[in-house]
């Protein structure tokens, strides 16, 4: 049995992964650098806000865009439908 996954599901987890693969290369990143435990905790939290910013952006623009193209679809197939009842009642 094959299990299609919606565009909206794909993005999901593509963004999911790559918060945690930013995540995760910032902690080894961080964690072979040689500094003070204090620090290290700071940066590994300052590099996962940005990450988690950063996915958040892509989301929220990547949401606009295809809310404005399923908006502009709603219209194009209302013109087609209008166009097809035109013809229609002409005949």
């Amino acid at each position: 049995m094959e299990v299609k996954m919606s565009k909206e599901d794909r993005i999901s987890d593509f963004m999911l992964g790559v918060l945690i693969g930013g995540v995760v290369g910032s902690v080894v990143a961080l964690l072979y650098a040689p500094t003070s435990g204090k620090k290290l905790r700071k940066k590994i939290q300052s590099k996962t806000e940005n990450v988690i910013e950063d996915v958040e952006d892509f989301y929220d623009t990547n949401k606009d865009k295809a809310e404005q193209m399923l908006k502009e679809g709603k219209k194009k197939a209302s013109e087609i439908l209008q166009d097809a009842k035109k013809k229609i009642t002409s005949n």
